[in-house]
């Protein structure tokens, strides 16, 4: 759906200053989408409610698709950071916190946000295919 790659990039930018790390579509389920953040913004430096900060974001996202006529649930989940994933941490306030090194641990786990789209989103995106 484009609407899902317009949000995982331009919007992602423009909220959290980068794209979302993917988006991928659910090999079980045609209706189902997910957009991953490995770590945003909006919850790494939280030590405990990670999820309902990302349902923040599952809300912005939810708003954005209802906005350009894509009715969807969206959900947000944890998942699992692949061992080696990269940094060992995200640096803290200005020049001076960065050269003192000092940095809070990276969030241990992926955001995944679980975009289902309503039937009718889907029925009208396969007229609009077959055209």
């Amino acid at each position: 759906m484009s609407i899902l790659q317009f949000i995982s990039t331009s919007v992602w930018k423009h909220l959290f200053g980068k794209g979302a790390d993917s988006l991928e579509r659910s090999i079980d389920n045609a209706d189902e989408y997910m957009i991953f953040d490995n770590n945003p913004i909006t919850s790494t430096f939280l030590s405990s409610h990670q999820i309902s900060a990302d349902a923040y974001i599952s809300g912005i996202i939810a708003g954005i698709c209802e906005g350009a006529g894509f009715t969807a649930r969206v959900t947000a989940h944890s998942l699992a950071a692949d061992e080696g994933d990269g940094g060992t941490g995200s640096t803290v306030g200005g020049r001076g916190a960065m050269e003192s090194g000092f940095s809070l641990p990276r969030r241990k786990d992926k955001a995944v946000f679980l975009v289902k789209f309503s039937e009718k989103v889907l029925e009208r995106d396969a007229a609009l295919a077959n055209r």
